[in-house]
């Protein structure tokens, strides 16, 4: 009896420690959630991070217009010469009358940043049907998705160019109509001659002329109060 005795103690005592040494580890876990509680609002939150500064500052009204001014120089000189086409010459004239309606606008920022911006997609249109008159005709696989991907945004963006020619409602604006879809089946006629390289450019000059009635328009329509 006396070793049965024995074994039910030793047994009790052992599931005792075991019980006590869980009690210890809960109770010291408990502690340190409490000390952790009591420390977080007194951490001092992180300072905010700054805004990185600007290298260059933002440019004047009278920077954009001054830029947009060189640059159509350049333009005109390129007309003088032999290398240009009848496009190229349509869009150095329209960006021409944009840039002279925008200084005549100097007093609205609205119509006068709008009309800024559409002679630079105009001039941009002209860079690019210059570079299809220097490149050589290619099929590289790269500028075949390239041609194939922007002509088919084109597709859709030219059929805009009516919607906003009626915003701005002046005759003028059927004649950039004309010349982005003119250019777009220029694009085409390349794509499917496999010129892709050629496509590609063309596509994207008969998109910066519709960008640019886009911003016509904007400049057309009754602008708010806060733009005056």
């Amino acid at each position: 009896m006396r070793s049965v005795f024995s074994v039910i103690k030793q047994y009790m005592r052992r599931h005792f420690l075991i019980v006590l040494v869980i009690c210890g580890i809960l109770s010291g876990m408990l502690f340190c959630v409490s000390l952790f509680a009591q420390a977080e609002p007194h951490r001092q939150p992180k300072p905010p991070i700054p805004w990185p500064e600007a290298k260059k500052p933002w440019p004047k009204q009278q920077d954009w217009l001054s830029g947009a001014e060189k640059r159509l120089e350049t333009l005109n000189g390129i007309t003088t010469t032999d290398a240009v086409n009848s496009e190229f010459k349509k869009l150095v004239e329209h960006a021409t009358e944009l840039i002279d309606q925008a200084k005549s606008s100097k007093d609205n920022q609205f119509q006068h940043m709008r009309r800024i911006l559409a002679a630079d997609a105009i001039m941009n249109a002209a860079d690019l049907v210059m570079m299809t008159l220097k490149n050589k005709p290619n099929s590289d696989e790269n500028d075949f998705r390239r041609a194939d991907f922007i002509l088919k945004g084109c597709y859709f963006r030219v059929r805009q160019a009516n919607y906003f020619a009626g915003i701005i409602g002046d005759k003028k604006s059927d004649q950039y109509v004309k010349l982005a879809s003119g250019l777009y089946q220029q694009g085409r006629s390349a794509y499917d001659a496999k010129e892709y390289g050629n496509a590609r450019l063309l596509g994207e000059a008969s998109t910066s002329v519709v960008f640019a009635l886009e911003c016509m328009a904007q400049a057309a329509a009754p602008s708010p109060y806060i733009y005056k």
